[in-house]
């Protein structure tokens, strides 16, 4: 299949209600331009060692306001997990990127492994004071069943998992990610050792 044949993110919603183990609810759905304030929040919310295993991007405002700007869901789709609370400000608890652009490390990584024009990485993070809430799972749930519906029919993650992150490394397993390689980056005067991690869907 080729991207010309993807459906376009735009043409649905791609919602769905996610239910917390403490009762409330939330909608899963891709970032929208309004919605700068709260990823800023967001963003600036997260603790550092939240940022330590998660780095994609910065989390300041500059970046949110760069994302909320330049939405292209064609290549890019940013899914968030807003709480439904009635407040008058939307609380962002969940923050997940789904990319069709592999960068030049994971391509290289994983070379023939990669489905191209199929293959999607995958960027997941929680807000500190939500996890253990049964968000992850939910959310990731719902956007890989979002890719199937985009055309995307392998997932990596982004950049891979740190080895020591056995908490992460759980979590994708659940999801039915399977290691596939391993890999050294240097980090902060750190040498990180980590995995690759596949999902066909």
């Amino acid at each position: 299949m080729t991207d010309d044949f993807v459906p376009k993110i735009t043409e649905r919603p791609f919602a769905a209600q996610i239910t917390l183990r403490d009762g409330r609810q939330a909608t899963v759905r891709p970032l929208k331009a309004s919605d700068m304030e709260p990823l800023t929040t967001y963003f600036l919310s997260l603790s550092p060692d939240t940022r330590r295993r998660y780095g994609p991007h910065p989390f300041d405002r500059a970046t949110a306001e760069r994302f909320c700007a330049s939405i292209n869901n064609d290549s890019v789709v940013r899914f968030i997990a807003v709480l439904d609370d009635g407040g008058a400000k939307p609380e962002i608890v969940g923050y997940m990127i789904l990319s069709r652009e592999i960068s030049a490390d994971d391509q290289k990584r994983y070379g023939s492994r990669l489905r191209q024009g199929e293959c999607a990485c995958l960027a997941p993070s929680i807000a500190d004071a939500y996890q253990e809430q049964g968000i992850g799972t939910q959310m990731a749930h719902h956007v890989l069943a979002s890719a199937r519906e985009m055309g995307i029919r392998q997932v990596i993650l982004m950049g891979g998992v740190i080895a020591t992150n056995d908490r992460a490394r759980h979590f994708y397993a659940k999801l039915g990610f399977r290691e596939v390689g391993d890999f050294w980056v240097h980090l902060q005067g750190q040498d990180i050792f980590n995995y690759d991690m596949v999902l066909d869907l």
